[in-house]
């Protein structure tokens, strides 16, 4: 483990829902700036649930993603992260992520983690 992950999952319990949501919207636009912008974020971590909305590239209408329930799970020295429950707006997509997404386990890189 890192010291900064070491340092992040001791002091997580202080660090509001709000403010980690803010890191990672701001960690995914920076990263995938080429797909869009995403506006919001909010994560319930007490009750594994989170929300987003994504102005995406060619999109006229914000994609809303929210996930209804999410486990983490660890095995080693790994840890991922499965979605259970989730809905979008686009049917499309639901139809897509139900084979894709939904029952598969993601593996969640170590700062994530500590955040989750």
């Amino acid at each position: 483990m890192s010291f900064l992950t070491s340092i992040l999952k001791s002091i997580r319990p202080l660090i509001p829902d709000s403010a980690v949501g803010w890191g990672a919207r701001e960690y995914f636009n920076q990263r995938y700036k080429e797909l869009g912008t995403m506006t919001q974020l909010q994560i319930d971590s007490t009750n594994k649930t989170a929300s987003v909305e994504l102005d995406l590239k060619g999109e006229i209408q914000p994609l809303r993603v929210k996930i209804n329930r999410y486990e983490l799970t660890t095995m080693g020295e790994k840890t991922y992260i499965e979605i259970k429950e989730f809905e979008t707006s686009r049917e499309w997509i639901n139809v897509l992520a139900q084979q894709f997404v939904k029952g598969k386990k993601f593996e969640v890189p170590e700062l994530v983690k500590a955040v989750l």
